[in-house]
């Protein structure tokens, strides 16, 4: 009988009240638990009363740590940058399903699908030459080797680009008092000298030749962008100013390569 009139009583509370409150009798929602007794008599509960709340509104929502839920259910742990959301059984260790697709949050907070990473490709533009082309080299420019030229076109938000130079250079003689004059090979980008080059001397009056090798990450921005190699003669050391070196290409090897994902 006790029993009977214990429900009777509560279905007459709860009929006149609309709101059910456990350790408070202050509801603030259609179910509200205040699970350290701490809420205020009336009013709302402060964020800090609300940490320990468990609350269920008349539209559904669920609010653990707060009593004003802003989604189908809102967890506030009270510590910035931690979720106060804890899976017991699924942790770093667990092993990732082909099919699963990652979570994320939004600025908000709120939990939504984000787009599963891609499998990353190495993009490369590359120059293989051996044709003993010949150019002319001298000190009062840059001469671009010849088939050095090559075009990249780096996708949105920019990339490191990985770039390497092998190139040797065949002497075919020697200007008016050339034998120990310097040369230099440099990488240009988009026509603009970089910080990238070799300077070597000549071994003897003609008939020699040179090698230059390279190598350096630029990160260039979106967009379509030229890489080329060129040459001078960056100390006369002797010889007169404005005689050209005659050269060939003996072999060029020039590639830029970029991770795409």
């Amino acid at each position: 009988m006790k029993k009977y009139l214990l429900l009777a009583g509560f279905l007459v509370i709860n009929t006149l009240s609309a709101q059910l409150g456990i350790n408070t009798n202050n509801p603030q929602t259609a179910f509200h638990v205040d699970g350290a007794k701490d809420n205020n008599s009336s009013g709302a509960p402060t964020s800090a009363q609300a940490l320990n709340d468990f609350t269920t509104s008349s539209s559904g929502r669920v609010g653990i740590g707060t009593a004003d839920p802003g989604d189908l259910m809102e967890v506030n742990s009270g510590i910035a940058n931690t979720s106060g959301l804890k899976f017991r059984n699924l942790t770093s260790a667990t092993p990732v399903s082909a099919s699963g697709q990652p979570l994320g949050v939004d600025s908000s907070g709120t939990i939504i699908t984000v787009p599963k990473p891609s499998t990353p490709s190495v993009v490369t533009a590359e120059v293989a030459n051996t044709s003993n082309t010949a150019f002319l080299v001298n000190d009062t420019a840059y001469t671009t080797i010849p088939t050095s030229t090559q075009t990249l076109n780096i996708p949105s938000g920019g990339k490191a680009v990985f770039i390497n130079v092998m190139l040797g250079v065949d002497y075919g003689g020697f200007p008016a008092g050339g034998g120990a004059a310097y040369y230099e090979a440099r990488l240009f980008i988009d026509g603009a000298p970089t910080n990238v080059y070799l300077i070597v001397q000549e071994k003897d009056q003609g008939g020699s030749n040179a090698q230059y090798t390279f190598s350096t990450v630029k990160a260039l921005s979106a967009g379509s962008h030229t890489i080329d190699v060129r040459m001078t003669r960056s100390f006369n050391n002797g010889t007169t100013s404005g005689a050209q070196m005659s050269c060939r290409i003996m072999s060029l090897s020039f590639n830029a390569s970029y991770i795409n994902n």
